[in-house]
């Protein structure tokens, strides 16, 4: 009995063994097996041209940047629903793309919001303007766009809708400025008239800070008023006189340089005549 005892330990230890290099075996033939499809995945990845460089340049380039901005879009109007620049942000996207219905949920939602902002009214009008100037749209989407939007214009035409937002909006240039780019838009022969209602600066207007004079010079830039430079220069030297220290409305080095050469040829020719 003690030998047969002795030769079951035996045995079992000898199973044990044997157990554990086959599974030392099978890790070792797995670890290769996967390094060998690694090497292979790299290798066809390499010959297929799909490893990409991580050069900035390339990244910022996006092939389709209005799908990738709706990526970001979708969580913005879950997690941000009750903030009108997520709507209004929404609208452009959708108005490059040309998705009217979304667009009218944009602008609803964002007119549910605050009616009277200024960058709703821009994209109220621009919409109703896009709308019109279809002709292809299913009748069931006509019908919708045209109830919805005479609900928000009261049946006014888009440049009266225009006129009264100026007049109701008459002290604040955020107002004004969104109300005189509709104006250019509808009307290009108003050139003149939208630029002066934009660029007023008298003492009735109430937010006539940094960002908002920026704002209104960078629309005098953009294209939003035409081939406008003089009046943007006009503007610019009132900016300077206003906010003489705000970098934005600084002169240009040159005319700076000009300046200074004026004054020193002055300086000097009194000089001569006092010597004289």
């Amino acid at each position: 009995a003690k030998e047969l005892k002795k030769m079951l330990s035996k045995q079992r230890r000898a199973q044990k063994k044997a157990k554990l290099e086959e599974e030392k075996k099978h890790a070792e033939s797995e670890r290769q097996q996967k390094s060998q499809k690694k090497k292979r995945d790299e290798e066809e990845e390499e010959a297929s041209g799909l490893k990409e460089e991580l050069r900035p340049e390339k990244l910022e380039r996006i092939e389709n940047p209005l799908e990738e901005a709706i990526k970001f879009l979708i969580p913005l109007k879950n997690l941000v629903a009750d903030n009108i620049d997520t709507h209004l942000l929404a609208f452009e996207i959708y108005f490059r793309k040309g998705k009217f219905l979304l667009m009218l949920q944009s602008v609803k939602r964002a007119f549910a919001i605050s009616s009277n902002n200024p960058w709703l009214h821009e994209c109220l009008i621009k919409f109703s303007k896009s709308v019109s100037n279809q002709s292809n749209l299913p009748d069931i989407v006509s019908q919708v766009l045209s109830q919805e939007m005479q609900r928000i214009f009261v049946n006014k035409d888009l440049e009266s809708f225009n006129e009264d937002f100026l007049k109701r909006n008459a002290t604040s240039l955020q107002h004004l400025l969104s109300g005189a780019k509709m104006m250019y838009f509808l009307d290009k022969s108003r050139q003149e008239k939208a630029i002066a209602v934009a660029t007023r600066l008298d003492e009735t207007i109430k937010d006539k800070n940094v960002k908002t004079l920026v704002k209104v010079s960078e629309a005098l830039l953009d294209g939003s008023f035409g081939i406008c430079n003089s009046q943007y220069e006009e503007y610019r030297m009132a900016c300077h006189h206003l906010l003489p220290f705000t970098s934005a409305f600084l002169p240009a080095v040159n005319e700076v340089h000009s300046h200074s050469a004026a004054l020193n040829h002055t300086s000097n020719y009194d000089v001569l005549a006092n010597e004289m």
